[in-house]
């Protein structure tokens, strides 16, 4: 234990045995692995979590970014790598990881990340040249409380790590699925909590706008037949949103200068 670094890794999961699997044995030169379970995950998601050697807790998902502020409350290293259970490491991190934190400069640090659709790396679709924030000074950091997509906030400066991430989001047709509709309506609960209602009219314009942005002008054909596949699950997502926004919203007449007034 002691040759280990001052990190605790965390992670949230549901129904996410398999991945956890593979990707706990590779977290070994932290001192802990914090694992959050979703409440509503299955029992093997547990079970994987132990026994790769995680400290796990349950907890309700009320949101990812209340949901990961929870796990950083558990975590009790100094450092903290935050990383999902569909992405990966580069297998020479840990001599990196430990030269950054030694140097004593920066409260933070980003990472390259790279996504994969279905087994294929994308490289256009606006997928490109993404850096994410994933290795922080625990007591410098919090989380915002946004239900998807939320981001830790670090006080303190932030500096760059010569690492990539993996990151698998979509391996499977069934993941692609799950998520299209989870996202979309998720999307829909943040746009009313923030006052905002939608139109027939977003319903109909918006989804071709998207596709039309991430294959055109994102030069998402570059990427060939996965890359139309991945414009159209976004177009079908904004659809899906917008569509729930403006249904939830009444016949969304009083809507429309409001809804159009927003680029996808």
């Amino acid at each position: 234990m002691s040759d280990r670094l001052p990190i605790s890794v965390l992670l949230l999961a549901r129904d996410a045995a398999r991945d956890l699997d593979a990707l706990l044995p590779g977290l070994g030169f932290a001192r802990e692995v914090v694992v959050v379970v979703d409440a509503a995950s299955d029992a093997a998601t547990r079970a994987a979590a132990a026994r790769g050697g995680a400290r796990v807790f349950e907890r309700a998902l009320d949101g990812f970014g209340p949901q990961r502020q929870f796990a950083l409350k558990q975590c009790r290293e100094p450092w903290v790598l935050w990383i999902d259970t569909d992405e990966r490491l580069e297998a020479r991190a840990a001599p990196v990881i430990a030269a950054a934190i030694v140097d004593g400069r920066c409260c933070g640090f980003t990472l390259a990340r790279e996504g994969f659709f279905l087994g294929r790396r994308i490289r256009h679709c606006g997928w490109r040249d993404e850096r994410v924030l994933r290795l922080f000074l625990r007591e410098r950091a919090r989380f915002d409380d946004a239900p998807v997509h939320e981001r830790v906030r670090v006080d303190g400066a932030i500096g760059t790590l010569p690492l990539t991430l993996a990151h698998h989001s979509y391996a499977t047709w069934d993941d692609c699925r799950r998520k299209l509709h989870h996202y979309a309506h998720a999307g829909a609960e943040r746009a009313r909590r923030a006052g905002r209602t939608a139109s027939a009219l977003d319903v109909v314009v918006r989804p071709p706008l998207r596709f039309a942005r991430m294959y055109l002008l994102q030069l998402g054909f570059l990427d060939g037949a996965h890359g139309a596949l991945l414009c159209g699950l976004a177009a079908t997502q904004v659809f899906l949103k917008y569509a729930e926004l403006w249904a939830g919203g009444g016949d969304g007449r009083a809507a429309g200068a409001a809804g159009a007034a927003e680029r996808p």
